[in-house]
Parts: structure tokens; sequence; C-alpha cells
């Protein structure tokens, strides 16, 4: 009888000993350093955001280390004045200098060619596994092309809202905060009826983030989404770096809206003697005044952020 219960108090300590200490990983199975495999993989996470320079468009290229992720394309031909309509391979000349063989995620903020225009052959040539969109019908041939390659290609295709989350991998999350459901139907519904819509205001801005550091991701979106948004999430779109909307177009980066978000950095992605005036003096002017520090690709080339989610650093190549 004295053995048994000997052996059951140890039996039972060894149980309580065991719930204290050891965590279960995502796999069901037992992990005896107090860590889950999850927390362990965040902590030695490293992402790096590349905006790309692509010339007068936006093209942002991320390594999660588990994922690679292409945010929109740069377009297929140059639209500065004096190599207009020429072909712009800048992007491809990026992604081969990064080894870059295969894409997990390519992302189209929104329908328009500067942003979108190479979407379908990057999606030939680097066999995308998955095609992100908000879902809004459009007539653009950049769209449409992405598309058609995306279903002969076999890439899944999903479509995204504000309040959606995608994991990026490494502990990386992107938040998507517009489109709302709102924009997506009202503008659907306008556009069967033939109506214009404001195509920029439809883009994909979201909050990539990894532990402590995260990066205001914009599109073209302008000050109508910008008002909504600071309504919506106020102090909670405070940030570490923003990349500029509309490539500093003074129809974006509200003085309150860029107030709020509070960043360190601005990067903008615009092409040199570009005939939009980008960035424009106004944005410019708000940066200043906020004590932003701004890159531009145009004069930086490719700006460079990496971070282990602690730490974080912002760098032009020139």
């Amino acid at each position: 009888m004295y053995r048994y219960l000997v052996v059951m108090v140890f039996t039972l300590a060894m149980l309580v000993s065991g719930c204290g200490q050891g965590a279960v990983s995502d796999n069901g199975a037992t992990d005896n350093t107090g860590t889950t495999a999850a927390a362990e993989t965040q902590s030695k996470g490293q992402l790096t955001v590349k905006v790309l320079d692509v010339g007068q468009g936006d093209a942002i290229l991320i390594n999660t280390g588990e994922q690679v992720i292409l945010i929109d394309t740069g377009d297929d031909k140059y639209r500065e004045d004096n190599r207009k309509n020429e072909d712009n391979n800048q992007l491809f000349a990026a992604l081969d200098k990064e080894g870059i063989t295969h894409i997990d995620k390519l992302i189209m903020t929104h329908a328009h060619a500067d942003h979108i225009g190479k979407a379908a052959k990057v999606i030939k040539q680097y066999g995308v596994t998955e095609l992100i969109h908000n879902g809004i019908p459009s007539a653009s041939g950049a769209f449409r092309n992405a598309l058609k390659a995306a279903k002969a290609q076999g890439t899944k295709q999903i479509k995204v809202k504000a309040g959606d989350v995608l994991d990026f991998g490494n502990g990386v999350s992107f938040k998507v905060l517009n489109p709302t459901s709102q924009i997506i139907e009202n503008d659907t519904r306008d556009l069967q009826a033939d109506k214009k819509v404001n195509v920029n205001n439809e883009s994909i801005v979201g909050i990539l983030s990894l532990g402590d550091f995260s990066m205001l991701l914009t599109g073209d979106a302008e000050k109508d989404v910008e008002k909504d948004l600071l309504a919506a999430y106020g102090n909670s779109l405070k940030c570490k770096v923003y990349k500029a909307p509309h490539h500093g177009s003074h129809t974006s980066s509200s003085f309150n809206y860029v107030k709020a978000v509070q960043p360190e950095y601005a990067i903008i992605s615009c092409g040199p003697n570009n005939k939009y005036g980008h960035p424009h003096k106004e944005t410019m002017q708000t940066f200043k005044k906020l004590k932003i520090n701004v890159l531009e690709t145009d004069k930086d080339g490719t700006v460079t952020v990496t971070t282990d989610g602690n730490t974080y650093s912002v760098k032009g190549e020139r």
C-alpha cells in the first residue's frame, strides 16, 4: 500500500509539472521549452520590405522567410515622357536581382496600369500561388489580363475587404483596412450601371505587422478614404513606416491622417521627371511639418525596410 501511494503521488507530481511547463505546438506535440513553436518562430522572424524602383508606378516586394509577396507590379510601359511606351522591365530586373523564382501571393491594390500593368506577365513567369484583389469588376485591360492569366495558370483568386487579415508567414500579418464592403458594393453597382467610380479609392490599404513593427501600405487611396480610416481606426493607424499613397500626390496624405499615423519614415514611389509632378509640394510640406524622414524611389532607388519585429532600418540603394 505504501509503494502504491508513493507511485500515485509521484505520477500526480509529474502531471502537474507537465501542465505548468510544457506547451502544445501547432501540430499537437508537446514543447517542453515553455514557449510555443509559433512564438519561437516570430522571435526569430526577419521581415524585408522593398519598395522597388519601377519608374512611375508601384511595386512592393515582401519576404518573410516563409513567403514571398508582391504588392502591385508597376506598369508594362514607361510613363516618363522621354521613354513613353518603351517596355519597362525594371520589375523583372529587380526580382531577378533578389533571386525570386516563385511568388506566393500577388496583391493587386486597384485596377490602374501603373500598379498592375505587369501582373499577367508576373503570373505567367513566376507561377503565383494566390492572386489577391478587391473583387470589384473593371474594364481595365491589365486587370482582365491578370484574371485570365490566373485562370490559365491555376492560380487561386482571393477577394479581400476591410477586416480581413492575411497571414504572410513567420509571424507577419497584413490587416486590410480598405476597401470596405460598402465601397465594394457601391462601386460594383455603379460600374454595372455604366457610372464612373474613383478607382483610387478602391485601393487595398492595410497594416503590415511583425512584433512591435508596423508599416502602412496605401495603394492610391485618396483623402476621402483617409478621412474614413481616421474615423474608424484613429490612433490604431500608428505605424513606424508610411508608404505614401498615390506617389506623393496632394490628393492623398492629408495632414490629420499622416499625423495620426505618426510615421518616422515615409516612402514615395515615383518616376524621375514624371509628368504628374509627383511628389507634390503639399505632401512634402506635410512631411516636413511633422518631421518625417522621406525617401523617394526616383532619387534613392529601391528603398529597403528590414525588421526583426523589435528594431528596424530604412535604407535607399543610392
